[in-house]
């Protein structure tokens, strides 16, 4: 990864980026849950990056409060710029390629290098993990899903197992898993990303985990992973699909 290179920071405009960037969060974050509840399997996808990404800040907590400001300006910074890039307007929330496949390339290729330099200036802070989901986004969308997953499993180690950015993480890396069919592997990040507390959708993640374990023919795991997200969130809400599967195993257990 590119490091960055030192230079006066814009004090002045960056009260005003962060104050934008929260605006933009509150309204994200009102429909990440209905993305979630339409689109279940957590398909990879740039809109979902960005969503997960700007959902996330409302969830970022730190004791330093002077180094997650100045990392959040960063990122902000540079998300701002990678959108106007892409030529997505400020109130869109999903960013679609240029027409032309080898702008989308090369802006994708610049911003790689662009977020590194913010996890390098600020590591261990919310805004260098949260770069790393990106730079993980950018690198599966040129193709090169080894180092999107690689980018992932390292930022996922940085932040540690009780964080909710590192939940989004997981989220990420059980659907990379499950893209190449590594079903036990997915569950395990599934389940990773359930057992963080404040994470607002571990429920459905585990119900997921349970899903993936069935997948990969460990009905056992599958079914005691189903039976703690009933004990857990008893109404909780699942796809059709997903509920019809789970309890289909269930029945098949009762008659042996």
């Amino acid at each position: 990864m590119a490091r960055p290179k030192k230079a006066k920071q814009r004090r002045e405009s960056e009260p005003e980026s962060a104050a934008q960037t929260l605006n933009e969060i509150e309204s994200t974050a009102d429909r990440l849950g209905e993305w979630i509840a339409a689109n279940p399997r957590l398909i990879l996808g740039v809109a979902l990056g960005i969503t997960l990404v700007a959902g996330a800040y409302g969830l970022v907590t730190s004791s330093q409060e002077t180094a997650l400001e100045d990392a959040s300006a960063a990122l902000g910074r540079v998300q701002s710029d990678y959108r106007k890039a892409m030529g997505a307007a400020p109130d869109d929330l999903e960013v679609t390629a240029p027409a032309n496949p080898e702008t989308a390339r090369r802006v994708r290729t610049e911003y790689v290098d662009r977020f590194a330099e913010v996890v390098a200036a600020h590591p261990g802070t919310a805004g260098a993990a949260l770069a790393g989901l990106e730079i993980g986004i950018l690198d599966h969308d040129l193709g090169r899903p080894d180092e999107a997953l690689a980018t992932w499993l390292e930022t996922a180690q940085q932040v540690g197992s009780d964080s909710s950015i590192g939940a989004l993480i997981e989220l990420r890396i059980a659907a990379a898993y499950e893209a190449e069919e590594r079903w036990l592997e997915a569950g395990e990040a599934f389940e990773r990303a359930a057992n963080i507390e404040s994470f607002p959708m571990r429920h459905t993640a585990r119900a997921e985990a349970a899903r993936c374990y069935a997948e990969a023919g460990d009905v056992e795991r599958a079914l005691s992973t189903f039976e703690r997200f009933q004990a857990d969130d008893p109404d909780g809400y699942l796809p059709e699909h997903l509920n019809a599967r789970l309890r289909e195993l269930q029945a098949a257990q009762r008659l042996q």
